[in-house]
């Protein structure tokens, strides 16, 4: 703490000089003229007068350097141990899914993850699926259950902040989604299935979601899979809801005709939250993302 405060009126000083209180009464210990002056500075920019200073100065007995200076020392090497210590620990904290894989959690599931720059105390709850395609996936939606095929149909707030059952059906929040696809490059993994058992997947080795005031624009790199690139047609949209209408169509508002939020152009080639029609390959979309190689994923189920 003691570095701390002098290294803060160092600054201070710096920006604004103050008098000058003169030479520092003779002594015969080695550098004492050092130590009363630095501290007559600090008495003096606090406010007191040259007099007070002067006086008390000279009633002082301070120990001598050669004692005072390597217990200073060690102090400063235990503070900085110390503080290294905290740094290293907040530094290696998950930032997504694929950090815990990284670090040898490999169980599916949920889990805290540190996700924003600058904040290592703010944590998120996210699910982990280290099962499908090496793992390291976050996944930021997923649609499974029939009894609430029309739950997607929600308004920009919610699909800003999120909303659902992590453990079920669900979207993460395109707060969140932007946070993880801007700090680190991310891959993006879409995975199908109908009622009859059929399934497909899509995979894009980019994919970033911009931030709130672009109206989270998506972006998405080069496909691979068997489901059709359905995604490509969608880079570089806005996000749409029914009460937020940032799709280019002439007439309508794409989001109130697929009756679910999406990054519309006019309207779409995909619509992984709009009406689940029973039969449909998309009955059953999942959505993740992670990093890798190729840069960062995101997957919906």
């Amino acid at each position: 703490m003691m570095l701390i405060l002098l290294s803060t009126v160092g600054l201070a000083m710096a920006g604004e000089p103050i008098s000058n209180p003169g030479p520092a009464p003779a002594t015969s210990q080695p550098g004492l003229h050092i130590h009363q002056s630095l501290l007559s500075n600090i008495l003096l920019y606090s406010g007191y007068s040259d007099t007070c200073v002067a006086s008390a100065l000279d009633a002082c007995n301070p120990i001598s350097e050669q004692h005072q200076q390597p217990a200073l020392i060690q102090e400063a090497k235990e503070v900085l141990k110390e503080v290294s210590v905290i740094v290293n620990k907040l530094e290696s904290r998950p930032r997504h899914c694929k950090d815990l894989l990284d670090s040898g959690d490999t169980g599916s599931g949920l889990r805290l993850v540190y996700p924003y720059p600058g904040q290592p105390h703010h944590h998120v709850t996210v699910f982990c699926d280290h099962t499908v395609d090496g793992g390291g996936w976050t996944v930021f939606q997923r649609r499974t259950n029939d009894s609430i095929r029309q739950d997607f149909y929600r308004t920009w707030i919610e699909y800003k902040l999120g909303f659902g059952d992590i453990e079920s059906d669900f979207w993460l929040g395109l707060d969140l989604l932007h946070v993880l696809t801007s700090t680190t490059l991310q891959r993006l993994r879409i995975d199908l299935a109908d009622y009859e058992g059929g399934e497909r997947w899509a995979k894009y080795g980019f994919f970033n979601v911009g931030s709130d005031e672009t109206k989270y624009r998506l972006s998405v790199g080069r496909y691979s899979g068997d489901a059709g690139d359905a995604m490509e047609y969608h880079h570089g949209a806005s996000f749409s809801t029914h009460d937020q209408d940032n799709d280019i169509h002439d007439t309508y508002n794409c989001a109130e005709k697929k009756r679910g939020a999406w990054w519309y152009k006019d309207c779409s080639k995909s619509s992984l939250n709009g009406y689940q029609h029973q039969g449909t390959l998309i009955q059953a979309p999942t959505m993740r993302a992670s990093t890798g190689h190729n840069g960062a994923a995101t997957a919906t189920p």
